[in-house]
């Protein structure tokens, strides 16, 4: 899973992209495959008990990664396409948003709800450019024979349908698409449909305040500065460091947590003596995708998944007294598979 940190100019990025355990070797406006990327651990307490349950070869957790992008300009310049382009590959954005007072480049007095406006309004100007340029090619191919025919009459309809929403500044995000809809238009990677989250970004003195939410999406209060001087803190001092703030959870750890419930994901977990490892999957997904996460054979030929409760098997202790007690169960491929599932799959191929 990709977060992408999008922004205005000044917003603090780079300082989070830092924080997050990011270097800056490359710069953000490089070619895509080179874009500065962080993958960060998912904290996850159950893992980690786990992993002193069974002490396994190999340790490992799920992980998010985080792309540093450059500033989001506020109007058309070179670039801004390939830009736009470059956010439309990450699975979810986080909004980062100027909230401190401190203006080294002449900004003015932060402007929360303008600039998260801002980047709403780039989203869907970019949503409808990409929607407006298919729909054009889908009518001119319109006036030729070709074989895919009635599969372009069904894109184009469900386009002409989008185009509005883009228009009124309404966006996608909350309307309800079939699923062979939603399959339909998943290459467009439409801005306004992904997943998003807002970082505010606010001054070291400002820290401890209390700040109600500005948004319907989920929120980070953080000083980025703060945060970045955390790195390469051995943890007990970066723990002290925290309590000096009085920043109950560093915001590497809180800001992969909002990821996944922006992102509605969670995990399930495999054990054994040679590993033990998270893995994530959408909420709601059933058993035999979970398998085909693992590997494809997995799906292909899945017969059955014994399904172990973290929770249960907490609770028992120990392995010997969760199998005594009947903890573990078998479920068929259209289980869905709950948050903290461990996951034992049979299959034959």
């Amino acid at each position: 899973m990709k977060v992408g940190l999008v922004g205005l100019p000044g917003a603090g990025k780079t300082s989070l992209f830092r924080a997050l355990g990011g270097e800056r070797e490359k710069l953000p406006h490089a070619p895509n495959d080179e874009r500065p990327l962080v993958s960060v651990e998912v904290p996850d307490p159950r893992l980690e008990w786990l992993r002193d349950l069974y002490q396994p070869k190999k340790f490992t957790p799920a992980r998010v990664e985080f792309c540093d992008l450059p500033g989001l300009p506020d109007k058309e310049v070179k670039g801004k396409a390939e830009l736009l382009a470059a956010i439309r590959e990450c699975d979810a954005l986080a909004l980062v948003l100027r909230e401190f007072e401190h203006d080294p480049y002449g900004l003015g007095p932060p402007q929360v709800l303008a600039d998260l406006d801002t980047l709403r309004t780039e989203f869907l100007l970019g949503d409808l450019a990409v929607c407006e340029g298919r729909i054009e090619r889908l009518q001119a191919k319109k006036k030729k024979p070709v074989k895919e025919q009635a599969e372009d009459q069904k894109e184009l309809a469900l386009l002409e349908r989008l185009a509005p929403y883009f228009e009124s500044g309404e966006g996608i995000a909350n309307l309800d698409l079939k699923a062979d809809e939603e399959k339909r238009i998943s290459g467009f990677q439409f801005l306004s449909r992904k997943p998003l989250l807002m970082v505010r970004n606010v001054g070291e003195d400002q820290v401890a305040e209390d700040r109600s939410s500005l948004s319907e999406f989920p929120e980070l209060i953080l000083a980025a500065t703060v945060e970045e001087e955390l790195v390469g803190l051995a943890p007990e001092e970066q723990q002290e460091f925290l309590d000096a703030y009085g920043i109950q959870e560093s915001a590497r750890d809180a800001l992969v947590r909002l990821a996944y419930r922006a992102c509605k994901v969670h995990s399930f977990f495999t054990t054994g003596e040679d590993e033990v490892r998270a893995w994530t999957i959408p909420m709601g997904a059933h058993a035999v995708e979970a398998a085909g996460k693992i590997h494809s054979d997995l799906a292909r030929g899945f017969i059955r998944a014994e399904v172990s409760p973290w929770q249960s098997l907490h609770d028992a202790g120990d392995l010997r007294t969760f199998k005594a007690g009947g903890g573990s169960r078998l479920e068929g491929k259209d289980y869905v598979v709950a948050d903290g599932d461990i996951l034992e799959i049979r299959f034959s191929v």
